[in-house]
């Protein structure tokens, strides 16, 4: 093998390898496990519902969300929902976009989560839920249905969100003015952006195209 087909197999293999790279996960929110217990936390029933805000500054894919859950009935197999929503402005603070009236209810997108064991973080990787530069709500819903004792612990978080909202039944979520003390375990990832196929199979031929060229001067220098 030449020295020039060596060129051009490293140069493969460095853009594999940076592509692989390119697709590791990155933290965009992550509060850390909440210090208080059971006695004390936020309900999460047919009528009480949280949420919390991230921002991003760049169009994103979110790999995965956790939320950090506990029950006072210790209950298998209560189910509630994690939904994502656009921010909206309400009474000059940012609470979810949530629209009663429409289908989805205004839900970005929405997975189903089932309470397990004795709790702790609960959730689902490879969302694959790719989103615009902006700021966005995570929401921990329920319709009630079999639920008991559903609870967010909070306190002692390492990071607090940019906004907490509850909602309490009505029209809409409120802005909760007590981020500090009602902030619950939230964690968010993403998956770093990575060349479409088409666009790195063109980058590879190029890259072989040039190797290529160069190895045919070569060759014709040295029978010159």
């Amino acid at each position: 093998m030449n020295t020039f087909n060596r060129a051009a197999l490293a140069l493969v293999a460095a853009a594999c390898f940076a592509s692989q790279a390119n697709a590791a996960t990155t933290t965009v929110l992550d509060t850390g496990k909440p210090s208080g217990g059971v006695v004390g936390a936020l309900s999460i029933d047919a009528v009480d519902w949280m949420a919390e805000s991230f921002t991003l500054s760049s169009k994103t894919t979110i790999d995965s969300v956790l939320t950090y859950v506990q029950s006072t009935a210790f209950d298998e197999g209560q189910g509630f929902t994690v939904a994502l929503y656009a921010a909206t402005s309400k009474g000059g603070a940012l609470v979810p976009a949530i629209n009663f009236f429409a289908d989805q209810q205004g839900q970005l997108q929405q997975f189903s989560a089932t309470f397990t064991g004795n709790g702790g973080w609960i959730g689902q990787s490879g969302l694959n839920w790719t989103l615009d530069a902006g700021t966005y709500f995570i929401a921990v819903e329920t319709d009630g249905n079999g639920v008991q004792g559903l609870v967010l612990p909070t306190g002692g978080l390492s990071r607090l969100p940019g906004a907490v909202a509850y909602y309490t039944g009505g029209s809409g979520y409120d802005a909760d003015p007590s981020v500090a003390a009602d902030a619950f375990g939230l964690r968010v990832t993403a998956v770093s952006a990575v060349p479409e196929p088409a666009s790195m199979a063109l980058m590879l031929l190029g890259m072989a195209g040039v190797a290529a060229a160069a190895g045919r001067r070569r060759s014709n220098n040295d029978r010159s």
